[in-house]
């Protein structure tokens, strides 16, 4: 489950943290969370400082001294900011998986920020709270792995855990219609409800969005090779690939990473 999807963020690289003056610590979820949970972590910066974020087709839980926020899952590059020094807080999950954990439709907050109350947890108001009475990452960490589990009841569709891995499989480049629908039984229609409830996106946005993701790691490391990494991931030329890096990112993949790029570090994801 979600083990052959590792979502790739340019800040959250070596030189990213090096170039934003950021500091983090970063945490697995307990066993019985593998695959539900990508990670904990924590950032700390010493001064005010946007968090910028690209399409992975995750969701995130941002928990700071103030209260707790929600993100869904987006189509273009979203910029969040840190608005003071200190430590913030997060949990980042796997795509669909909240469907484990609370009765929610991820289409009502695609590409948006909201408060958390969208879970309709009774205990998500105490949480932050709760997060910042320790001081220790570790802690933080161990305080919501007990919270999740308190909330592992709900079980997403097979036919969308199926569909999943295949579009994994596949780096995303998988025909809907006459490939992916085909091979779990069910029309694009019945499939698109699916992916929609879990993800937030339609299941060939969410396709796009996989395929975005190999793009990006693979362009972060040789921004040159744009022509064989558009074959390789099936996009119709480089022309094409290009035009979907600047829908998403509003820039070229050079003058994108460029602000990731700190000169005490190579190009290494």
């Amino acid at each position: 489950m979600n083990k052959l999807y590792m979502p790739f963020q340019p800040l959250l690289t070596d030189s990213g943290l090096q170039s934003f003056e950021l500091g983090v610590l970063e945490s697995p979820a307990s066993r019985l969370l593998q695959g539900v949970v990508h990670s904990y972590i924590q950032i700390n910066t010493v001064k005010p400082t946007p968090y910028p974020m690209i399409p992975d087709g995750t969701q995130a839980l941002f928990v700071s001294a103030n209260g707790t926020m929600m993100s869904g899952g987006i189509t273009q590059a979203l910029e969040l900011q840190l608005p003071a020094a200190g430590e913030y807080f997060g949990i980042r999950f796997y795509p669909g998986a909240l469907r484990h954990l609370f009765k929610v439709d991820l289409n009502e907050i695609s590409n948006q920020l909201v408060d958390s109350q969208f879970l309709g947890s009774p205990f998500i108001d105490q949480l932050h709270q709760h997060v910042y009475q320790y001081t220790g990452f570790r802690q933080r960490a161990q305080l919501c792995d007990q919270w999740l589990l308190q909330q592992l009841e709900q079980q997403p569709h097979g036919v969308f855990e199926q569909a999943l891995g295949l579009i994994y499989d596949s780096h995303g480049s998988i025909e809907i219609e006459r490939d992916l629908a085909k091979r779990v039984d069910l029309s694009s229609r019945q499939l698109n409800r699916i992916f929609r409830r879990n993800t937030g996106f339609s299941t060939k946005s969410f396709a796009q969005t996989i395929r975005f993701q190999h793009a990006c790691r693979r362009l972060y490391v040789q921004p040159e090779n744009s022509l064989e990494i558009a074959m390789n991931l099936g996009f119709f030329d480089q022309a094409h690939l290009l035009k979907d890096f600047k829908k998403r990112l509003s820039q070229s993949p050079v003058a994108f990473f460029n602000r990731y790029m700190s000169d005490f570090y190579n190009r290494n994801p």
